[in-house]
C-alpha cells in the first residue's frame, strides 16, 4: 500500500492535539481503558482534530489523510505494550510510525473502532483490514465483531452494516472467510 510522502507535520500536531484533549477528558483514566459508553464524551475532539485535518488537506488529498491517520492509529493500537527499552531500541530504527505514533497516547481498539464509526469509514476500514497480513486480518475482524456485540446499539447495527456491505464488495475475501460466521453470537 503506498502511503505517500509522511511529511504530516502540521496535520500530527492537530490530532495530537485531539488524542491530548481526549486524554485530558477521560482523566484520571487512560484512554486505553476507555469503553464504547466512555466514547460519547471524549471521542469529540479526536473526530474534530481528524475532520479539521481532511478539511484542510481536502484541496489536494481530500482522503489520503484521513487513511494516513488511521493507519497511524492502527498502528499504535497493535504495538505490543508494556514497551520494553529493547522494543523501543529495535523501533526506533525499524518503524515507520515510531516518531508519529509515540504522538499518540497509548489507546485500545475501542478508540479505533469507534473512531471508524464517527467517521463512517466502513469503506476505508474494510480498505485497511485487507491490507493487515491474514493473521491479523482475522483478529482484527474477531475483535470487531466482538465490539459490536458488547452495549449494541442501533448506530453500531448501522455501521456494522455498512462495513459487511463494503466486506461483500471487496475482493479479495482472503481474510474474511474463515471467521466471518464462527464466531458469530447466537
Amino acid at each position: 500500500m503506498d502511503l505517500g510522502p509522511l511529511n504530516i507535520c502540521e496535520e500530527m500536531t492537530i490530532l495530537h492535539g485531539g488524542f491530548l484533549l481526549a486524554e485530558q477528558l477521560f482523566h484520571p483514566k487512560a484512554l486505553a481503558e476507555l469503553t464504547k459508553s466512555d466514547w460519547e464524551h471524549v471521542g469529540r475532539p479526536i473526530v474534530e482534530a481528524l475532520r479539521e485535518i481532511s478539511s484542510a488537506a481536502a484541496h489536494s488529498q481530500p482522503f489520503a489523510w484521513k487513511k494516513k491517520a488511521l493507519i497511524i492509529i492502527w498502528a499504535k493500537v497493535l504495538q505490543p505494550h508494556p514497551v520494553t527499552p529493547s522494543d523501543t531500541e529495535t523501533r526506533w530504527q525499524e518503524d515507520l510510525f515510531f516518531s508519529v505514533g509515540n504522538m499518540i497516547p497509548t489507546i485500545n481498539h475501542t478508540v479505533l473502532f469507534e473512531l471508524l464509526k464517527s467517521l463512517e469509514a466502513s469503506g476505508l476500514f474494510i480498505q485497511l483490514l485487507m491490507a493487515l497480513p491474514t493473521t491479523i486480518c482475522h483478529a482484527e475482524l474477531e475483535r470487531f465483531l466482538e465490539h459490536v456485540t458488547v452495549d449494541t446499539s442501533s448506530e453500531d447495527v448501522a455501521f456494522f452494516l455498512d462495513v459487511w456491505w463494503e466486506m461483500m464488495k471487496t475482493t479479495p475475501r482472503r481474510c474474511l472467510q474463515p471467521c466471518i460466521w464462527t464466531n458469530w453470537p447466537r
